[in-house]
């Protein structure tokens, strides 16, 4: 019995401390929110809570207009995709990595001419490389999981404006980890989740626009074809509906998770927020560097929220930090086999963790 109450509170499977880069941990705030009993998706209380969710959003990314659907992050990159383009346009894809290449297979599912933008292994895209000739947006990832690489999405933006050219950031990675304020860095959308540096349950896709995106969006020739994931639905009931905000059932829980987070950050305060990640990241990549693991990426372009780093036994290694407890990610496409990754997302963006963590590594090797 004790064994099994030790289980639970640890987590399934004996696992102590989840390091990985998403899903993460819920702070105790928002866990105990997560407790609540379910609220409903409409009257005038949550109408008020809900406004207030996406003006935190809004405030957080610098966006002017922010939608909350149910799905993970690749449903907001498929509405993203549905309500930007229309099929048959042309479209240039930064193939960063293992995301990015999924940006490509979505922009191909959703019948558009994918011109394929390749960048070196682990390191940022090269905007003099990007053709945008004929192209009606310009995609890429801000933050690539599989090599934690940011990428330079300002001089993007500049890239994209001169073209004519919108710009789509997929912000999964980056989100609540990186500098982003969409109007002033020049994004037209940008998707995230709730999962990753928002610090919420996963569950929630965000799409974000600026005013230009939401005028592309608008400028459509016809409404896309797809009910569900249509931001004119959406927009509709959010600004016509003075009782039910969506058009659909709303997860109501893990809308007030994501709340609590939210107002977590802000009391701290966007950018210094930002900064405590930074700093978090590089103490874990000069640890992994004393211990003679290389990093990926260089200082200057390394994200916050994901650490990757090589070793020839990496996947040994996963194995064996399990066993005591503590779970990391593999290595993704282009270093599958050759890396692992350490997510600084949630409960796990602390010191004390990240010290726990190059502890447990030096004793394994």
């Amino acid at each position: 019995m004790n064994n099994a109450l030790a289980a639970v509170e640890s987590g399934h499977g004996g696992i102590r401390h989840l390091m990985i880069p998403g899903p993460c941990r819920l702070h105790p705030r928002e866990l105990a929110v997560l407790g609540r009993q379910i609220e409903p998706h409409y009257g005038p209380a949550w109408m008020a809570d809900f406004a207030a969710v996406h003006g935190d959003l809004a405030s957080l990314l610098g966006a002017d207009r922010t939608y909350l659907l149910p799905g993970s992050g690749s449903a907001g990159l498929d509405a993203a995709m549905f309500n930007l383009f229309e099929p048959g346009q042309r479209v240039a894809v930064v193939n960063s990595g293992y995301f990015g290449s999924r940006l490509v297979d979505i922009a191909r599912a959703h019948g558009l001419d994918a011109r394929v933008v390749s960048c070196e292994p682990g390191e940022p895209v090269d905007p003099a490389r990007i053709d945008l000739s004929g192209c009606d947006g310009l995609v890429v990832t801000h933050v690539e999981t599989a090599t934690a690489v940011r990428h330079p999405i300002d001089r993007l933006a500049e890239l994209a404006h001169a073209s004519g050219a919108v710009l789509l950031v997929d912000a999964i990675a980056a989100a609540g980890g990186e500098h982003i304020d969409m109007r002033a860095m020049g994004v037209d959308a940008l998707v995230s989740a709730s999962q990753k540096g928002l610090g919420g349950a996963p569950g929630l896709a965000v799409v974000a626009l600026s005013d230009s995106g939401k005028e592309r969006v608008d400028a459509r020739s016809v409404r896309p074809p797809t009910w569900y994931l249509d931001l004119a639905r959406w927009e509709h009931a959010a600004t016509e509906d003075d009782w039910e905000p969506t058009p659909v059932t709303m997860p109501t829980s893990l809308i007030q998770v994501l709340a609590s987070s939210l107002r977590r950050i802000h009391t701290v305060g966007r950018e210094n927020w930002v900064a405590q990640r930074a700093q978090l990241r590089m103490e874990c990549r000069d640890g992994l560097r004393r211990l003679g693991f290389g990093v990926v990426a260089d200082d200057e372009h390394a994200a916050n929220l994901v650490v990757v780093a090589r070793h020839p036994r990496a996947n040994e290694l996963c194995d064996r930090l399990l066993d005591a407890g503590v779970m990391i990610a593999g290595g993704l496409e282009p270093f599958a086999g050759e890396t692992f990754r350490v997510g600084l997302v949630g409960t796990s963006a602390n010191r004390k963790l990240i010290e726990m963590l190059l502890h447990e590594i030096e004793r394994i090797l």
